[in-house]
């Protein structure tokens, strides 16, 4: 199947680009409708900062993985948006103290499962992957898509929980965009995951093609060498007959 004839949900190119103007429109209007809310210019700072700072960060990442140096740093990328998550993981585990409820479990759940998909998919394969066995870690013995389903459960029970507190028309919008990021993130984790491994799988098929290669080339060498030989032998045979 050609990428152009691929669903949005299959194609991480068109993946990337939904989820970056998801994040302008959800930022925009989280921030509109603050100022509605007729907050102080400190408020709607702060709600900038504590709010939608995962989501300023996720927004500067997925630009910059369309262009020519992000591709080319796309592991230290990596590496500042996981650092980002476990911060967020770990504050999502203080706001369980402050005001414990079956949200913030759900919350906290999704962040913990989310930063560890995230590192297990995308640090596998490099070096510091290597150096810490992620691929013989417990992490491995969850199937990739074993992960897609779990935290896409997690974002719907979320996501119906928030709408059955919610008081307003604002807030409807906002848990609805940021439920359809959280699916479009989740599944953009997936396809890389899916895509390394094919890439592993493919590799190695190759090994194992150039191995076969070898095992006949060396069989066919040692087929000719007794050829030679035999024909060497009969004729030492026949000079001796003579």
């Amino acid at each position: 199947m050609n990428n152009k004839e691929k669903d949005f949900f299959d194609s991480p190119s068109m993946i990337t680009f939904i989820i970056i103007g998801l994040l302008i429109i959800l930022i925009i209007l989280s921030q509109s409708f603050a100022i509605q809310s007729h907050l102080g210019a400190t408020d709607i700072f702060r709600s900038i900062i504590n709010h939608n700072s995962i989501y300023l960060l996720s927004l500067i990442y997925f630009i910059l993985i369309r262009v020519k140096f992000g591709k080319k740093y796309f592991d230290y990328l990596n590496v500042i948006m996981f650092v980002f998550y476990f911060l967020t993981t770990f504050a999502s585990l203080f706001t369980i103290f402050q005001s414990f409820g079956f949200s913030s479990i759900l919350s906290l759940s999704f962040n913990v499962i989310l930063t560890l998909y995230f590192g297990y998919s995308f640090f596998s394969d490099t070096a510091i992957g290597k150096d810490l066995k992620l691929t013989d870690s417990p992490l491995a013995e969850i199937k990739n898509i074993q992960y897609f389903y779990l935290l896409i459960a997690i974002i719907v029970i979320d996501l119906i929980v928030s709408l059955i507190s919610v008081g307003n028309f604002e807030d409807v919008v906002v848990y609805l965009l940021e439920a359809m990021y959280e699916f479009l993130l989740v599944r953009y984790i997936y396809l890389y995951k899916e895509y390394i491994e094919h890439k592993k799988d493919k590799s190695n098929e190759v090994v194992k093609m150039d191995t076969k290669e070898e095992v006949k080339d060396s069989s066919d060498v040692k087929k000719k060498k007794s050829t030679t030989n035999k024909s060497k032998t009969t004729k030492k045979k026949g000079e001796g007959d003579e």
